[in-house]
């Protein structure tokens, strides 16, 4: 069966232009400029708003794999502005979401090397997963009350 096209590249085009953003659809790479996550905030607004826009802009990178980056997993065709509103809903589950994320990707990408006995990769990933604990624990301990 062949699923329908939910929201048109013509449909995301047209948002990119009225947010005068970068054409989405034509994304190499998961990389959102700031100033794009500023834009698409300010129009989601509300709790949104609340958040850092480093933090969204982190969010709106991982959230574009429901876009293009997989195909057979495509419902957004990059939509700014629905990639947002999946970053909002993460979000306002937790607001280290992301961190924590990176945290499970880390491991399993730590799995993966460990089962096909690339050394080399494995400790690259432990590196990596160290740092992404550290920024983990510091959030943490940043919401913890002080006393």
């Amino acid at each position: 069966m062949k699923l329908p096209e939910y929201i048109s590249i013509t449909e995301v085009q047209r948002i990119c232009a009225e947010l005068q953003i970068r054409d989405w659809t034509q994304l190499q790479e998961a990389v959102v400029e700031l100033s794009e996550a500023e834009k698409i905030q300010a129009v989601i607004g509300a709790e949104a708003g609340q958040i850092s826009a480093a933090d969204f802009q982190l969010g709106l990178e991982v959230e574009l794999e429901h876009g293009l980056t997989f195909p057979d997993a495509n419902v957004t065709n990059n939509h700014p502005i629905l990639t947002g509103l999946i970053v909002l809903a993460h979000l306002k589950e937790m607001l280290d979401y992301y961190v924590r994320l990176e945290v499970a990707e880390l491991e399993g990408d730590m799995l993966k090397a460990l089962e096909s006995g690339n050394a080399e990769k494995l400790a690259q990933k432990y590196r990596l997963l160290i740092e992404a604990k550290a920024v983990l624990a510091n959030r943490e301990a940043a919401r913890l009350p002080q006393g």
